[in-house]
């Protein structure tokens, strides 16, 4: 009986001390700042890695590995891609 009350007592007391940040003043508008944050991250690694593809799609129409009418469709839409990227990364920075 002993027993079962400590391993609850203890069960409470690692539940308490999870939880207490989530009710720290404050917590809300820091977890907002850490989503906006890790959002915009995750928009300059993508917009980072289109113009990765972008650098690679030149080197292979540089090279013959690809013709050029599937080379100006696949500019088309990473340029496209890129661009959006760019775009909504300036509106979340305007935002902040």
């Amino acid at each position: 009986m002993i027993a079962i009350a400590v391993v609850v007592l203890l069960a409470l007391a690692v539940a308490v001390f999870v939880t207490a940040p989530l009710f720290k003043p404050g917590a809300a508008e820091a977890e907002r700042v850490a989503r906006t944050l890790s959002h915009e991250q995750d928009l300059a690694a993508r917009h980072a890695m289109a113009l990765a593809a972008l650098r690679d799609l030149e080197e292979d129409r540089s090279t013959g590995k690809i013709g050029d009418a599937d080379y100006a469709e696949m500019r088309a839409k990473l340029q496209s891609s890129a661009v959006a990227l760019m775009k909504e990364r300036d509106a979340l920075a305007e935002r902040r």
